[in-house]
């Protein structure tokens, strides 16, 4: 009866065990839920004890089903790491690559990458993911994406880490703005009205308050904005101002007001998993990434 178990049904019940929930499973392997639902049933024929328990909030696995995957999990791995041993020709390859990225990377590189990637590998795609603190260690350990770009400060210090770049704070206004000119030192800025960003993995946190508070300079701010996305909507119709990183600025339609921010600094890095050491298709894009950074 094992013959009739493959590495997809091993794939849908390494992720049943995890998600515990077959619509996800379903979008997590774009599939159908009907397809999920048929794997589970051929697995459920093949194997001699209950695999899960349906509960109102999902399935719930049983020991069996544990001890299941383990098995599984080792043998997709070992399948997984032979794939991953051949050769890979950016030419002719159609692989999808999945990435991690925090607002600042999906903003200031991802354009560029994007860009990049189809001009060396016209068969390639880009699925972004979102940068989740709490879960991208164990995406990228279970094989579920290729590799992430953040702030050194969140991603996991467990995964192999590259410097991608260093950046800085700035002070800017909107384009057009009379700000510019009535700001000529940090402390002008207590004169103007601010734009200030939710505390979280997406501004460092209160690094700016930190910064200002060290050298007495108060600001009054008058919204809180979820991300640097809106920003440029919001000063359209108002007149602010806001920090934000340097490479935020240069997406376009900020004025950066001239003041020395330099030291309110922090480094970007893109991190693996070591299951992906010597996956020919990883190696290429960290090397795609290093040759935007060089050429930026």
């Amino acid at each position: 009866m094992i013959e009739k178990i493959d590495i997809r049904h091993m794939r849908v019940l390494l992720y049943l065990v995890r998600e515990k929930n077959v619509s996800r499973v379903a979008e997590r392997l774009e599939i159908s839920q009907q397809a999920v639902s048929n794997y589970l049933k051929r697995m459920r024929e093949v194997f001699p004890n209950e695999l899960f328990l349906r509960q109102s909030a999902g399935l719930q696995p049983t020991d069996y089903a544990y001890d299941l995957a383990a098995k599984f999990e080792k043998i997709v791995e070992e399948i997984d790491g032979i794939f991953n041993s051949f050769p890979f020709d950016p030419a002719t390859s159609e692989y999808v690559f999945r990435v991690i990225a925090n607002e600042y990377a999906q903003l200031s590189i991802i354009p560029s990458l994007s860009l990049l990637m189809r001009e060396r590998a016209p068969g390639v795609k880009l699925e972004v993911i979102d940068f989740n603190p709490d879960q991208h260690f164990t995406t990228l350990a279970q094989g579920e994406a290729d590799l992430v770009i953040g702030f050194s400060d969140y991603v996991d210090p467990g995964l192999v880490r590259n410097r991608l770049r260093s950046d800085h704070y700035c002070c800017v206004a909107r384009q057009g703005s009379l700000l510019p000119r009535q700001i000529q030192v940090l402390a002008d800025v207590s004169l103007h009205p601010h734009v200030d960003f939710a505390s979280g993995v997406g501004n460092l946190g209160s690094r700016v308050d930190d910064f200002l508070s060290a050298r007495d300079v108060s600001r009054t701010v008058i919204a809180t904005l979820p991300c640097y996305t809106s920003l440029q909507a919001f000063m359209h119709v108002n007149d602010t101002v806001a920090f934000v990183p340097s490479a935020i600025a240069a997406t376009g339609g900020f004025q950066v007001i001239d003041l020395d921010m330099s030291s309110l600094n922090f480094n970007v890095v893109v991190g693996w998993h070591r299951r992906a050491s010597g996956s020919a298709s990883r190696d290429w894009l960290v090397q795609v990434i290093a040759g935007l950074h060089t050429s930026s």
